[in-house]
């Protein structure tokens, strides 16, 4: 048989998704053609995304949120670099 997961996909504090997630499964519940399983992420250990707010508004709070935060900075700045190191090994 099929076997579907509906994701609860927030992990911050506060979080409001769970009442949609219970809505799916209820409405999954009347279906007979598939396993539904609910996926909840903060029954996993991602500690980057305990915050309380977004890290694209720079509030990191825990060590590793502000770790992933600045990867993704470095990430974006070796992209931007890009084209300027082809140039210059060019010539």
């Amino acid at each position: 048989m099929t076997r579907i997961g509906v994701v609860l996909g927030s992990t911050r504090p506060g979080r409001r998704g769970e009442p949609v997630a219970r809505w799916v499964m209820n409405e999954a519940e009347r279906r007979s053609d598939a396993d539904f399983e609910l996926v909840d992420l903060a029954d996993h250990p991602l500690p980057h995304l305990d915050e309380p707010r977004p890290p694209s508004l720079g509030h990191e709070t825990t060590p590793i949120a502000l770790l992933f935060t600045l990867l993704g900075e470095v990430v974006a700045w070796s992209r931007a670099l890009a084209p300027l190191r082809q140039v210059t090994q060019a010539a």
